[in-house]
């Protein structure tokens, strides 16, 4: 029971959530590598190719509002374990879909499952990490998801060559069902002020909504948002992309669109998460100065994507779009954990996972609806224009709403129910 004694339990947990996550992250990307099988064995086109991915956002989103009550309610050691093994069964049973129908409803249900999974592991993050350490700690997590995301796209192209599409999702999902028990032993030897934290047994779906009432984290919600979907974009159709304009194969484009983007994202999520905890001794919005700088450095790199006219350039870009989008992502949770009190930090996690989620599930269904019309390097460009705004935006949150928000944060107000005043 405490075989685990020795080593720093707060860095622990993010070893386990890490590989959890890791696990998380494939399991969602393997299908995109694998849009030409599937084009070729149920017929899909290309906008049912993209609805692959949208319905599975959609649901994940729609969920979330549930699972950031559940997170604030509830035992995150359960909610952490019964997502991994769920999401794991629905992996492999998406491995045995006899048709694209039944191939859908089993993305759907990974949505359900995975949507539990982040709220609770956020707050366990919060609740063993303070301050000076939350930003660091979220942004190694937040490696966890490249490393996903290379494994899924890079590994189910190899399997789909060699042996057949349907033994990525099997293999896979395996893995993750197994993984279950040691998380289960290793949370319960966790202190309860990590597993349970500070829980409001007043926390509803009204309550969760009334988060939206506070302005700085409309302003998360909103950059959360327009990050997310330029990421799923280059997740779900850079594959594809480069399979269609510089003709490589399945595996040479997974490799490609699944490694490089991520070597540049593991370097931003640990520089960024680094600059926003130094940057914290000396102003308490370091984390949203931080990720202004990603959208704005970020934008030239996701228009550069689609309009370089070579794989070198190509590869370039997506490396330079990685690194700048992990100053945003490595430091969005940890944002909105500065302008709520921590009795909300499931919900608050919730909240972040409903909007991007609804919001990013367009990213593969317009990069389908336009791969053979306006091309999905004008949605890119489009993209890049939202990276601008979202730039200004938090800049301009950051100088009228933090301060008081983050005040109030502080003092555990409890819905933070009504609008700051400007400062």
């Amino acid at each position: 029971m405490h075989r685990f004694a020795n080593l720093n339990p707060a860095w622990l947990l993010i070893g386990f959530l890490w590989f959890a996550y890791v696990l998380n992250q494939a399991d969602r990307q393997v299908v995109y590598t694998l849009f030409p099988a599937l084009q070729k064995e149920f017929g899909f086109g290309d906008a049912a190719v993209g609805l692959t991915g949208a319905l599975f956002l959609w649901v994940y989103g729609l969920c979330s509002p549930l699972a950031g009550v559940l997170g604030d309610r509830y035992s995150k050691r359960v909610l952490v374990t019964a997502s991994l093994a769920i999401w794991s069964t629905f992996t492999v049973l998406s491995g045995f879909s006899p048709n694209g129908a039944s191939l859908l409803g089993c993305r759907a249900l990974l949505g359900v499952s995975e949507s539990m999974f982040m709220p609770a592991g956020y707050a366990l993050m919060a609740n063993a990490h303070g301050p000076a350490t939350r930003s660091k700690a979220i942004s190694i997590f937040g490696t966890s998801q490249l490393v996903g995301v290379a494994l899924g796209g890079s590994l189910s192209g190899y399997i789909a060559e060699r042996f057949h599409w349907r033994a990525s999702f099997i293999v896979l999902g395996l893995i993750g069902i197994l993984f279950a028990w040691p998380m289960w032993v290793f949370l319960g030897t966790l202190p309860d002020k990590i597993t349970i934290g500070k829980v409001s047994e007043k926390t509803s779906l009204r309550s969760f909504f009334a988060l939206f009432r506070n302005p700085s984290l409309r302003v998360v919600t909103t950059f959360v948002a327009i990050g997310t979907f330029g990421l799923f974009l280059v997740y779900t159709w850079l594959p594809t992309f480069l399979y269609d304009k510089f003709a490589l194969g399945m595996a040479r484009a997974g490799f490609e669109a699944s490694v490089f983007p991520q070597i540049g994202t593991a370097s931003g999520l640990l520089l960024g998460g680094a600059l926003a905890d130094y940057g914290s001794r000396h102003t308490k919005a370091s984390r949203f100065w931080v990720a202004s700088v990603g959208f704005l450095l970020g934008a030239p790199c996701i228009f550069c994507i689609g309009a370089a006219s070579t794989l070198a350039w190509t590869r370039a870009a997506s490396t330079g779009f990685g690194f700048f989008i992990g100053f945003v992502i490595g430091n969005q949770a940890a944002c909105a954990f500065d302008v709520v009190p921590a009795s909300c930090r499931a919900s608050a996690a919730g909240v972040l996972n409903l909007v991007s989620a609804l919001v990013s599930g367009f990213a593969p269904f317009l990069g389908g609806l336009s791969r053979k019309t306006i091309g999905v390097d004008r949605v890119m460009t489009f993209t890049a224009a939202l990276f601008i705004f979202a730039a200004l935006w938090t800049i301009y949150g950051i100088r009228r709403y933090f301060d008081a928000d983050y005040r109030l944060a502080q003092e555990g107000a409890p819905a933070l129910a009504v609008e700051s005043p400007a400062t």
